[in-house]
């Protein structure tokens, strides 16, 4: 009889996982450091949408919003209160114009000199909630103390794939907790670059956040192209780290906070733009 009711309990927890991952609503807080630059990111889950933004108030940056259900990305630029809908990567077809003379600076282009700008519509994001001194992480899982160390300046050419070189998202077989989250580890490598990765299914799918409109040809670096292995594996990273083979890390994303909440009917216009902002049309390469 005991082992029946652990049989129960088994298959109970594995629903409840399972359900949860596909169900996560709330918000989770991360960070992104190349260099010795680091910057915020305010990822906010809704069913069928999501919401990526930077945190800090001092540049205009865009905010990223998914369709969760199509795929189809939306780019508010609230520098100059414009917007533009992107197609899914998948139906997404290079258009090679050799030759074509350079196209002007779109809309949604950085002014130079742009500084802090106010711009109504989109709510300004939540100020990152006052977390706790982090544990020390599990041993191989990244640098082993609470704060990150200094790194040397990011190297001036990274790697790029070369054409028709392709990228695999392996596992390692290796296992741990973060956060609350299993974690399995996987690795992708690009001649003398390693990422190492520490990602969960119990979340959503990886969705990176895009700053400009991707250019859909041309050699990418491995960071560049990440997101996508993760997101077809339906796996979100809590640790990743990359760096080159017995060398220094120059790009690291890791996931500080995760905030379960059920959203409030306010929040639905987080995931679409504001009224009265214009639309753009997306750059033909």
């Amino acid at each position: 009889m005991f082992r029946f009711y652990c049989i129960i309990a088994a298959c109970v927890s594995i629903l409840f996982h399972s359900s949860s991952a596909l169900a996560f609503e709330g918000r989770i807080y991360s960070v992104i450091i190349r260099g010795n630059e680091t910057n915020a990111l305010l990822y906010t889950v809704g069913t069928n949408s999501l919401r990526v933004e930077m945190t800090a108030t001092n540049w205009p940056n865009p905010v990223d919003i998914l369709n969760r259900t199509s795929g189809a990305l939306t780019l508010c630029f609230p520098n100059n209160r414009t917007f533009v809908h992107l197609k899914p990567a998948a139906d997404a077809s290079p258009v090679p114009v050799p030759g074509a003379p350079a196209m002007p600076m779109p809309p949604g282009g950085w002014p130079a000199g742009a500084g802090p700008q106010s711009a109504p519509g989109i709510p300004a994001a939540p100020a990152m909630p006052n977390l706790p001194n982090r544990p020390a992480l599990p041993p191989g899982v990244g640098p082993q103390s609470g704060a990150a160390p200094g790194m040397p300046a990011m190297p001036a050419m990274p790697m790029m794939a070369m054409p028709g070189e392709k990228l695999e998202l392996q596992a390692t077989g290796q296992k741990t907790n973060l956060l609350g989250f299993a974690c399995e580890q996987y690795q992708i490598k690009q001649r003398e670059e390693t990422l190492d990765i520490w990602a969960t299914d119990q979340l959503l799918p990886y969705q990176p956040y895009v700053q400009n409109q991707p250019h859909r040809f041309g050699p990418q670096r491995i960071e560049e192209q990440w997101g996508a292995l993760l997101a077809s594996r339906k796996l979100f990273p809590l640790f990743a780290s990359l760096h080159y083979d017995n060398g220094p890390e120059r790009f690291r994303f890791e996931v500080q906070a995760v905030t379960p909440q059920k959203l409030t009917d306010a929040d639905t216009k987080l995931f679409q733009p504001p009224a009265g902002w214009l639309e753009i049309r997306p750059l033909p390469f």
